[in-house]
């Protein structure tokens, strides 16, 4: 049964999407300027995937099959996810392109932090489904996407909360499936990554929640999503 995994992908184009509403006719209803370091924060962290890939990229020999999928679908995703964020700053805030990407091009993951988290499967899965998860609960939070003034702002928000929601599937089956009798070093794995979110990000892509974006309104999000995991789990150990 286990080898009939196949990991899900949604099929969408964030550029298509802006130039839809670039093409509109849309007028720019004159959006809070505040957005624009709100934005830059997001495409940031979204572009940083860029150099988790790159760092895991030797490690696949060392990895199933199944991750190795997993990884491939999720990194086209999240380029997808950058390229959305830099055209949502250039239509809102006529952002310069050039600029934009010097600075995107000049960024660096440190990952020493991250080294027992990504040193084997077991715990690369679980910080996937961690990292994922607090993206859901953060994007859900962002309705100012309806102040915007053309209905294909919401269709982009969907679509990104939708995305963060199959790679939290994704990685929950895949733990489920090939990992359950692991619940003990997933548990292990968990409190490390609590642990780490007091420690400043690193342009590592994941555990990038100490800005303004990631406020969730509980001091204690990264517990409550940890419980969340290992209760999902739990429940569906064979």
């Amino acid at each position: 049964m286990c080898g009939l995994w196949v990991a899900y992908k949604r099929h969408w184009s964030a550029r298509s999407l802006f130039k839809e509403i670039s093409n509109s006719g849309w007028i720019n209803p004159g959006i809070d300027p505040k957005y624009e370091k709100f934005f830059l924060a997001d495409l940031f962290s979204e572009y940083d995937a860029i150099s988790l890939y790159h760092y895991l990229y030797p490690k696949r020999s060392e990895l199933s099959s199944y991750f190795v999928q997993y990884l491939d679908l999720w990194f086209l995703d999240e380029r997808n996810h950058s390229d959305g964020f830099l055209e949502l700053n250039r239509l809102l805030f006529n952002s310069d392109e050039e600029t934009i990407l010097n600075n995107l091009k000049s960024r660096h993951g440190n990952f020493e932090h991250l080294e027992y988290l990504l040193s084997n499967e077991v715990n690369l899965l679980t910080l996937f489904a961690y990292d994922e998860l607090i993206s859901v609960k953060t994007y859900r939070k962002d309705t100012f996407y309806n102040e915007f003034g053309h209905p294909a702002f919401n269709t982009w928000i969907s679509n990104l909360i939708a995305d963060e929601a199959t790679h939290f599937a994704n990685a929950i089956k895949l733990l489920r499936h090939h990992h359950s009798y692991n619940l003990d070093k997933i548990e292990k794995a968990l409190d490390h990554i609590t642990q780490l979110e007091s420690i400043p990000y690193r342009n590592t892509f994941l555990l990038d929640h100490d800005g303004p974006h990631f406020l969730l309104g509980n001091t204690n999000y990264e517990k409550a999503a940890a419980g969340e995991i290992l209760t999902i789990l739990a429940r569906n150990k064979r």
